[in-house]
């Protein structure tokens, strides 16, 4: 089983414009044990707090993954914390930022990402 790291981009995408990601995802890594960390909860939290247009997206992203396994995370930035949970467990990142995209490639982390409105590996 891979855990598929998610951050807060990649969820707010798939809630905004619905996709088959899940399957594309198993497509691609096989069974799949989706995470997300706790600063990334906490993000998506402020977001949803705020009274911008992202924060329905946001409360709704909160929703989506309440059934995905909460991992610790220290107190760094959330892109940090990414990049040192995906060193430290081998697990693949699931994102559309692309400075973390390169930060994690640069450091030969798996990253998904979409492309065309499907999950694809960057």
């Amino acid at each position: 089983m891979v855990q598929v790291l998610f951050d807060s981009s990649f969820l707010m995408s798939v809630v905004e414009h619905p996709t088959t990601w899940f399957e594309d995802i198993v497509g691609l890594v096989g069974k799949v044990k989706p995470a997300v960390l706790g600063c990334t909860v906490d993000e998506l939290k402020r977001m949803a707090q705020k009274q911008l247009k992202k924060s329905r997206t946001a409360a709704l992203a909160l929703e989506f993954a309440k059934d995905f396994t909460i991992e610790k995370s220290g107190k760094g930035k959330v892109d940090d914390e990414i990049v040192s949970h995906a060193l430290a467990t081998k697990c693949t990142v699931a994102t559309l930022d692309r400075e973390l995209v390169r930060t994690l490639k640069a450091r030969h982390v798996r990253v998904l990402g979409l492309k065309g409105g499907r999950v694809a590996e960057l």
